[in-house]
């Protein structure tokens, strides 16, 4: 039984842009997740570029930002991000002989372990995850 869902920045992001492709896919999945009692983790990074995002690209008024982030942390937990996270995120992306070439990916995948998240729920196809499974909306 999946109990911890880790959900990546896209999947936040489909859930308040209505115009994303995966909008309708991944707002089920969240809704699935909820009903069966899982419970939703983002990082405080996934907050912040949220935010960016929907304001920088979208190009949503500041109160549906807000919004936005308030409803995120209504149905997810948010897990800190600490310098030891960092660090680790970094030696993975260093690390030659390690398919971890992304540092946001990186950072979502550590706190994904720092939970002992089931499961990751994320969109983006090059998103790496060693002993983590990944699953999609789409």
């Amino acid at each position: 039984m999946v109990t911890k869902v880790f959900l990546d920045t896209n999947i936040i992001m489909d859930l308040f842009d209505g115009d994303r492709i995966s909008h309708k896919a991944s707002l089920k999945l969240v809704k699935e997740f909820l009903e069966n009692k899982a419970t939703l983790y983002v990082n405080s990074d996934t907050l912040a570029t949220s935010f960016y995002l929907l304001r920088s690209l979208k190009k949503v008024t500041l109160e549906e930002s807000l919004y936005a982030l308030r409803e995120t942390t209504k149905i997810c937990d948010v897990i800190s991000i600490e310098l030891n996270d960092i660090d680790k995120a970094l030696s993975l992306c260093e690390d030659k002989n390690t398919p971890y070439k992304d540092y946001e990916d990186a950072m979502q995948y550590i706190c994904a372990k720092k939970i002992g998240a089931d499961i990751i729920v994320t969109n983006d196809k090059k998103f790496v995850s060693k002993d983590i499974k990944i699953v999609t909306s789409v």
